[in-house]
Formats: structure tokens, sequence, C-alpha cells
């Protein structure tokens, strides 16, 4: 199973639901880092040399997820480009994206030294307008991101979305490759392909979601992401900030306010164990968080 797209393939044919699968980021930073990306993409590619070995841990304490990226246009770009975002819950205002260039990667760790999710960056970062499409192809990583990761950029290039796609490192999940997140409202999507794309990336365009590839947002808890699943599906509910999830009841229920609506929101949670490896590289027998939906009231 070294070959072709193996974890990925596996869990297709189990067919394992993605929903509630979206990893939890509360702060982006994307760096633009050109050449080749080892299996951690930040100490194993060009920007190692210019970060601090403890770089990429001090950041997560500061809630920050660091992940390499690279445009693929034939446009040359002088110097380097960063992107941050904080991912934010529904109900809490809009989310911004900003951005920052730098003459190279020499000055990737001061500029970002003063970096917060919880307030928006000084004045040398700009408002970004339009959404980001990350997409992984960190094959080093796994290598079924490169496989179904790259065939989906090189469709996007020639699509109306050119000019917002980004290849990415490890982003998580590689069995539900290809993945891809969209920023800054945060949205994972996975098992999307060159045919799927354009019908998901216009539905984000009008403010829908395509809840057959959502995998979760990652502002919610795994159990939020699940009662979201359930609400949009259930109830038909497709405005990417339609559903909007306060923080679980004392009863263990979570509300949900649709508008003016208030509901009451149940799921159960369980441990499974995958026959299968999770990843090209790991190891059969690993438990996996499910959950099913008991009640909406």
């Amino acid at each position: 199973m070294s070959t072709s797209s193996a974890c990925a393939d596996a869990s297709s044919r189990r067919d394992e639901p993605m929903f509630a699968t979206g990893s939890q980021v509360r702060g982006w930073l994307l760096v633009e880092v050109r050449g080749a990306w080892g299996e951690d993409a930040i100490h194993a590619s060009a920007l190692a040399e210019h970060v601090p070995p403890h770089w990429k841990d001090e950041l997560k304490r500061r809630h920050i997820r660091a992940v390499c990226i690279r445009s693929g246009s034939s446009v040359e770009w002088p110097g380097v480009r960063l992107f941050a975002c904080a991912a934010r819950r529904p109900g809490t205002g809009p989310a911004t994206l900003w951005v920052r260039q730098l003459d190279s990667l020499a000055d990737v760790a001061a500029a970002v030294e003063n970096l917060h999710v919880d307030r928006p960056p000084e004045t040398s970062w700009e408002r970004v307008q339009e959404s980001l499409i990350l997409v992984c192809t960190n094959g080093r990583h796994d290598q079924c991101c490169a496989n179904l990761g790259r065939p989906l950029v090189r469709a996007l290039r020639e699509s109306p979305w050119a000019d917002r796609v980004w290849e990415c490192s490890h982003i998580g999940g590689d069995r539900f490759a290809a993945n891809v997140v969209v920023l800054p409202d945060s949205l994972y999507f996975g098992r999307v392909d060159p045919q799927s794309a354009p019908a998901l990336l216009s539905a984000l365009d009008e403010g829908r979601i395509d809840l057959s590839l959502f995998r979760g947002r990652t502002s919610l808890a795994l159990a939020e992401q699940a009662v979201e699943h359930f609400v949009r599906r259930e109830l038909g509910i497709d405005a990417v900030d339609g559903v909007v999830i306060d923080r679980q009841a004392a009863d263990g229920s979570f509300p949900v306010r649709l508008g003016e609506r208030l509901l009451h929101v149940r799921v159960r949670r369980r441990l499974v164990s995958a026959a299968e490896p999770l990843t090209c590289k790991g190891k059969a027998g690993q438990l996996i968080p499910t959950f099913t939906l008991e009640s909406i009231t």
C-alpha cells in the first residue's frame, strides 16, 4: 500500500463518515515557502534555517498553527507573503484574513513575534478581501495528499478560483484527501476532486456549504462539529453561518440558535477501532471518535 492513495482509498471503501473530523485550530499563520517540503514542512524546508527549533511549538502555545504554502503561479512574486487569521465561531462577527509582505524568509520570525489570536495584528498587516483556498499536497507527510491533492490543484489553476488557490503542508485527515481548507471561515472539506470542486467553491462564494464534502470548522470542538452537521442535515440548512452553537449546557445538550429559533441538540460520542491504518504510515487498530444524533428539540 505504498503507492496510489492507500489510506484514502481504504477510508472510502469502508464508507467512513467525514463529518466532525476538522482539526481544531484557533489561529492560522501561512508562510509562503517555495521549493520542497519535508514531512515536517516548517523545519524541513527553506524556512528551517530562519526559525528556531522551538518556533512552531511557541506559536502553538499562542494557539496559532503554522502552515507552509506555495502558489505555483507562473508569475514571479518578490519576497515572501504571510497570511494570518483567527478562527471564529458563527455568531461572533465576521472572520478577517490578513496579509503581510516580507523581503525574505529571514524576516518571518520577527514579523510574527506579536501575533495573537485574540486581537488584530499590527498595522503592517493588511486586510484580504477574498477567501483563500488551501489544498494539502504534502506528499512527504502522506502520499495520499500528493496523489490526490496535486491533480486538484492543477484543475483549479484553470478555474475562476486560480488566484485564490494555494498548495499547503499538512492540515490533518490524510485519509480524506484531497483535503481543502477555506479561510478565513476556517472550513474543512474532504474527498474533494476536480469534478466536485467547482460546485463546492461556487456554493461557498454564494455563502452556502456543501454538506456532502464538509468535515467541520476549526473553531468548534468535534462534538460541536457533529451538532452542526446533524442540524444542517436534518433541517436542510446550508448558509455558512446559519447554525450558531452555544457552549454545552449543564445537562449535556448543545443550545443551537437558528435566527430567532432556539434548539437543544444531543449527540452521543463513542470510540471505534479502525482495522486499517488511518494514514499511509500509520498503524492499524487506532481509535476514532464517532458521533450519532440522539435528539433535536
